[in-house]
């Protein structure tokens, strides 16, 4: 079953950044290896594109594990753009270099004596001039189509560092606008991309002005044809313009993303705040009624079990023992069940304690393993994920039988993937979810409706006989109107 942003403070270049994509005393060999498989290079005359040429252009060195999954998907793009053409050529191989150098940027920043010998590894791979290179990297990865599928503050990011380590530029910034007050930076590379000069050149382009021509030079970023920003580069020479408003209007369909998640996000709090309230609702009664019932109860069950004879008291104690539980378990639900108490939680420690909780009450063997920062989630995303978690842990508990579950919770800078895997009877998935749906019983249903609002999967898998596979991805964008969201607002 499958159901179908931006912060505003500035995050400067890390030039100490650890794990740059390779050595200085790796260029010589990668250079030769080049050479090697380049049969261009050998003959003087460009040959006929060859992918794993290009790819080892890179050199196997710099790959980050992290970045594979989108080095695969542009070497597909790059396969069927040569079936297309009727084979590969120049072109494509430059599209796919540009792509994979994309993905490589999106979990480290390029840094200028990386990219030099990569730019002459690539030039002799396909026959061209490092400055040619250098151009169609530059264009291609301002644009590269990964970047959609990214958090809009975190593709802004990779535009400017891919602008600064493939052109002129030595520096970035990009300002926003603000009605009768000073632009603010969102977004900066290099020392000095946040001083006087570069705001004051970003409020004259704000304003509409000219500025002084110089080493500092700017250009509008429009969003739906209305100045939204500035750019504001220090470059080498002053022979850049063409490039900057080449990134500028590369620019704007990110900021125009970005609008549209923000209309998209507000829907969404409304949707997702409303179903919040009433839990938060349930939670209350459960504590101001049953609970107060259930404490009522053990108050007569000790009462009593003073007035009866030694022989019947046993059969009291084994009651009383049962209220107190029944008393736990309706206080972890009513905990549960508060979205401020989950709010304030950070989500390894929610995921944790949901798994402990199904361990202590099942002794099955559940194993969690969370990696990555889940920090820069909003409330909305957050508390999708903890119901999703939540209800897959009642199922296993209460219908699957298992003996083992595993629980793998995910960050990546794209999005958050959470996996839920149990070794129990299984089921028949169309079917049940339908049955359940019918008589009311929502529960994995209303998590995959929770999901869809946030523009995310949701997925089951089993068969009788198991093993059962809960599977979520939520992208992790945040539009600037929803940086303020610390919780939901929940209103009665």
């Amino acid at each position: 079953m499958t159901a179908d942003s931006l912060l505003p403070s500035t995050a400067h270049a890390s030039r100490g950044r650890a794990g740059g994509w390779g050595d200085a005393h790796l260029s010589a060999d990668l250079t030769a290896e080049v050479r090697l498989h380049a049969p261009g290079a050998r003959s003087g005359r460009p040959a006929r594109c060859d992918l794993g040429s290009v790819e080892r252009a890179f050199g196997r060195h710099f790959f980050d594990q992290r970045a594979r999954s989108g080095v695969e998907a542009a070497r597909t793009r790059a396969d069927r753009l040569g079936d297309a053409a009727g084979g590969m050529t120049e072109s494509i191989g430059m599209t796919f270099a540009s792509d994979v150098f994309a993905s490589l940027a999106v979990e480290r920043p390029w840094r200028s004596h990386d990219v030099r010998p990569l730019l002459g590894n690539i030039g002799d791979t396909l026959g061209l001039a490092p400055e040619q290179v250098s151009m169609q990297l530059l264009i291609g990865c301002l644009r590269a189509p990964q970047l959609f599928e990214l958090p809009p503050l975190t593709a802004l990011e990779i535009q400017l560092s891919v602008l600064v380590a493939l052109s002129p530029a030595v520096e970035a910034s990009l300002w926003l606008g603000q009605p009768d007050k000073a632009p603010i930076c969102l977004l900066a590379q290099g020392e000095t991309a946040t001083t006087r000069r570069f705001r004051t050149v970003a409020r004259e382009i704000l304003e509409g002005r000219q500025p002084e021509r110089g080493l500092i030079i700017g250009a509008a970023v429009r969003r739906w044809q209305r100045p939204w920003a500035a750019l504001v580069i220090r470059v080498r020479s002053r022979d850049v313009e063409a490039l900057l408003e080449e990134a500028a209007s590369a620019i704007s369909p990110v900021a125009e993303r970005d609008f549209l998640l923000e209309r998209t996000a507000e829907r969404e709090r409304l949707l997702v705040s409303a179903g919040e309230r009433r839990l938060s609702r349930l939670g209350f009664d459960l504590h101001d009624g049953a609970l107060q019932h259930v404490a009522t109860l053990g108050a007569d069950v000790h009462r009593v079990r003073t007035e009866l004879p030694a022989h019947l008291k046993p059969t009291l104690d084994s009651l009383a023992e049962g209220v107190s539980e029944l008393d736990r378990v309706l206080r972890e639900l009513a905990h549960s069940l508060e979205p401020a108490s989950l709010l304030r939680r950070p989500l390894a420690g929610v995921v944790e304690a949901e798994a402990a909780s199904l361990r202590e009450r099942t002794g099955i063997d559940v194993r969690t393993r969370v990696l990555g920062d889940f920090s820069a989630m909003t409330a909305s995303q957050k508390i999708a994920v903890i119901r999703v978690v939540q209800e897959a842990c009642a199922n296993v508990r209460e219908h699957s039988g298992a003996a083992s579950v595993e629980i793998v919770l995910t960050a990546s800078r794209s999005c958050v993937d959470l996996q839920i895997t149990d070794d129990g009877d299984g089921f028949e998935v169309a079917r049940t979810l339908q049955d359940a749906a019918q008589r009311g019983r929502l529960g994995l249903v209303g998590g995959s409706e929770r999901v869809r609002l946030l523009g995310g999967t949701f997925d089951v898998r089993s068969r009788v006989g198991g093993p059962t596979t809960v599977s979520v991805i939520v992208p992790r964008w945040q539009p600037l109107a929803a940086v303020g969201e610390s919780s939901l607002q929940l209103a009665y």
